[in-house]
C-alpha cells in the first residue's frame, strides 16, 4: 500500500501496452496520474508558461498575457466578454486589463454602437508583444517537441485534445464542485 494515497502500490509491468485486464487498466490509469501528480506536469507546465513571457527583453504575468491573447482572437470586446472567454471574474479581468493598459499595450473606447459601453482594444504596442510572446512559446514547444516523430506528435496531439475535452466535461458536472464526504 501507498500510505500517502491509502491506495496499492502499482504493480511492476514486464507486459507491452495497451492494457488488456481491469488490472492493466488501473496500473495505466495509476502511472498516467503519478505523472501528473508526482512527475510534476503541471508545476512543469506553469514554469513553461513563466519562462516563455519572462524571457528576453520583454516580460509579463501570466494572467495578462492570457487578457492579451483574448483580446487578440476576440478582437475589441468589453470587460465581461473578456471574463467570460477568460473564464474569470470581470475583476479579475479588470486587473489584468488596467496593468495592460499602464502598460500601454490595451486601450479603452467607447462602443460604436452604444456608447455607454466600454470596449477593449489592443495598442499596436499590444499586437506586436502578443506577436512576440506566441512567436517565443512555438519556437519553444517546437523544441520540446523535437524528440518525438511527426507521427508521434500528431498521437500527442490527438490524445491531448481528447485529454482536454475529457476534463472539461468532467470539471462541467455538477458533483465535480462538490468534496466527497466519508
Amino acid at each position: 500500500m501507498d500510505s500517502s494515497l491509502n491506495v496499492p502500490a502499482p504493480r511492476p509491468r514486464t507486459l507491452a501496452l495497451p492494457a488488456e485486464g481491469p488490472d492493466d487498466q488501473w496500473d495505466v490509469d495509476h502511472k498516467l496520474a503519478t505523472s501528473w501528480r508526482a512527475q510534476r506536469l503541471g508545476p512543469t507546465v506553469e514554469r513553461l508558461r513563466k519562462h516563455i513571457l519572462s524571457g528576453g527583453e520583454h516580460s509579463i504575468e501570466p494572467g495578462q498575457f492570457r487578457a492579451l491573447d483574448s483580446i487578440a482572437a476576440h478582437g475589441p470586446c468589453p470587460v465581461r466578454e473578456l471574463a467570460m472567454a477568460m473564464d474569470v471574474e470581470p475583476s479579475t479581468a479588470t486587473r489584468a486589463t488596467s496593468r495592460l493598459e499602464a502598460l500601454g499595450l490595451v486601450v479603452k473606447r467607447r462602443g460604436e454602437a452604444d456608447h455607454r459601453e466600454v470596449l477593449l482594444e489592443l495598442t499596436a504596442a499590444g499586437r506586436d508583444l502578443h506577436t512576440y510572446f506566441v512567436d517565443r512559446a512555438f519556437d519553444t514547444y517546437k523544441e520540446i517537441f523535437s524528440v518525438f516523430t511527426l507521427d508521434e506528435r500528431i498521437i500527442l496531439s490527438d490524445l491531448l485534445e481528447r485529454m482536454l475535452k475529457s476534463t472539461e466535461h468532467t470539471l462541467a458536472r455538477p458533483e465535480a464542485h462538490r468534496w466527497p464526504t466519508p
